[in-house]
């Protein structure tokens, strides 16, 4: 528990003190702060009726100053938002020969790019269970509305990982996906993915066992609901530093997201900047292009927020490009030379793999034949007949049923050296004309920004590929203007590529139409002139 302590009358000039509010020990001076408050910034836990302070279960509440010193001392917009969390049932009492064993990959990939393997062994991995819920969950919660105060409330909860008693108010007479997941390698007990809930423990029991692997099934610990305040993110530079405050950096739920890859990306950004400010270093920056965490900055700092928010790839322009298999490359040299947070001896293997990667694509580039010659080369290839250009080894490897190995077999020569990054070789080939028509669709799309949209146009039952979300905030603010649309809180770029398009050819069509209509006219005119005309 702290209490925040800011020296100099207009916020910025002689740093902070972090004066600890119950042991008594000394105040720590600092001129960079990092506020990670997670869910227990004036966090209130509800299980059924019953509300009690604090973030999580088993952790003491925070300070309940801390929001009134960012509201009143320091000017800050505040709001509230709320989440929950699944009860976590013991394993031994779940029958999982009555849910659909889903195995992990048999070759798991590693978090980083130096490691070739994982610690643990493919044979040592769990498998998750998919269940799913049935029409005696959907009435246990209906009878058991009453009881639940959480869900009652008006805080804003998350969208897309939503309670059991949100999904079944939300979309009725349906049935939906339960995931057993363990807790660990040597957990006995397993998190039930999609059943979190609010409900009093025994409501919740009788809950649970109304599904068929859990009829028999214990509670360990109950789920529960939390709420919490946030900071409205737009108050923060894309450095996640606050604007009227300098050196007090937000980070994580503070800031109106929810995930741990959200709020572990905020973290380091944000730890990145406030070391920088200490140093006396300017802030740095990352941009919408190159990375998802400028991505999920740019939406916070600009955009705001009005419900929990989660990154999502349909949120990046380019985000064929942003791939986890490239972000050794997209990102290394910066944080290398930039940052000053990345080892030399990790920078040294990301200078490795461009020069391999680049003389790799170099290789494949050289090596062009006709489609007839690659046919011939390669005769189990889907390559049509009636196919006739010259192709590379670039140009190839977009087939499906083309692999770097099949071609590394006939010119082993030349692409043996570069084995190790086939699979990358392969995807980098096969996103290269997404990547290529991604770029100039957004392209277009900026030039049409003042192409106007229907006002009678329904939103709701569009026939194209959009999100109930954006589909909500279209129909309640029914923009005039494709760039109107860009700038509403919630859009994607995904959703706005995919009105365009509708919009775009719709008009085309119509377009078209009338043209015909207009000859068939003009036709018609010319039937009667001609037949009015003496023989």
């Amino acid at each position: 528990q702290v209490r925040l302590c800011h020296h100099g009358n207009r916020f910025h000039h002689h740093g902070f003190l972090i004066r600890p509010s119950a042991n008594g020990s000394q105040p720590i001076s600092a001129s960079s702060v990092v506020l990670t408050t997670g869910t227990f910034l004036s966090g209130s836990l509800f299980v059924g009726r019953t509300s009690s302070p604090g973030g999580r279960i088993g952790d003491a509440p925070s300070s309940s100053g801390l929001t009134q010193t960012l509201r009143d001392r320091l000017g800050l917009r505040v709001g509230r938002l709320r989440t929950g969390t699944p009860p976590r049932l013991l394993k031994d009492s779940v029958d999982l020969s009555l849910a659909k064993v889903h195995p992990p990959d048999r070759q798991p990939t590693p978090f980083s790019f130096m490691n070739t393997h994982t610690r643990c062994k493919p044979e040592e991995q769990l498998p998750c269970y998919l269940t799913y819920t049935t029409p005696g969950v959907e009435q246990v919660v209906r009878e058991s509305l009453h009881l639940n105060c959480h869900i009652q409330q008006d805080a804003k909860g998350p969208r897309y990982c939503p309670s059991i008693e949100s999904r079944v108010l939300r979309f009725p007479g349906r049935s939906h996906q339960v995931w057993l997941e363990p807790e660990g390698l040597t957990s006995d007990l397993l998190y039930p993915q999609g059943l979190s809930m609010t409900m009093p423990p025994d409501v919740q029991l009788r809950l649970i066992r109304e599904i068929p692997p859990l009829q028999r099934a214990e509670i360990h610990t109950p789920g529960y609901g939390v709420q919490y305040d946030y900071v409205c993110p737009t108050q923060l530079s894309p450095a996640l530093q606050v604007k009227n405050t300098q050196g007090l950096f937000l980070a994580g739920q503070i800031n109106g997201t929810t995930g741990y890859e959200e709020a572990a990306a905020q973290g380091l950004w944000a730890g990145v900047n406030a070391a920088r400010r200490a140093l006396s270093q300017p802030p740095a920056a990352l941009s919408r292009t190159e990375s998802y965490i400028g991505v999920l900055v740019d939406d916070l700092v600009s955009r705001g927020v009005t419900e929990p928010y989660r990154m999502f790839t349909s949120r990046a322009e380019f985000r064929t490009s942003l791939r986890p298999d490239n972000a050794d490359l997209r990102l290394t040299m910066k944080g290398r030379f930039e940052l000053g947070c990345v080892s030399a001896v990790r920078h040294h293997e990301a200078v490795r793999v461009r020069c391999s990667l680049q003389n790799a694509v170099a290789a494949l580039q050289a090596l062009t034949m006709s489609s007839t010659s690659w046919r011939k080369k390669l005769p189990g290839i889907g390559m049509s007949e009636n196919k006739s250009q010259t192709l590379s080894g670039m140009d190839l490897l977009e087939y499906k049923d083309v692999s770097f190995e099949m071609l590394a077999s006939v010119f082993p020569e030349c692409l043996s050296p570069y084995m190790e990054f086939s699979q990358r070789l392969k995807i980098e080939a096969v996103y290269k004309p997404h990547n290529d028509q991604n770029r100039s669709e957004i392209k277009r799309i900026q030039s049409e920004e003042n192409m106007s949209l229907p006002q009678d146009i329904d939103y709701l039952t569009l026939p194209v590929s959009l999100s109930q979300e954006v589909r909500e905030i279209l129909d309640r603010f029914r923009p005039s203007t494709l760039g109107a649309a860009t700038r509403l809180q919630g859009m994607t770029p995904a959703a706005i590529a995919n009105l365009f398009n509708y919009v775009h050819f719709t008009r085309r069509r119509e377009s078209r139409r009338k043209q015909v209509d207009l000859e068939e006219e003009r036709g018609e005119e010319l039937c009667k002139t001609n037949a009015s005309l003496p023989q």
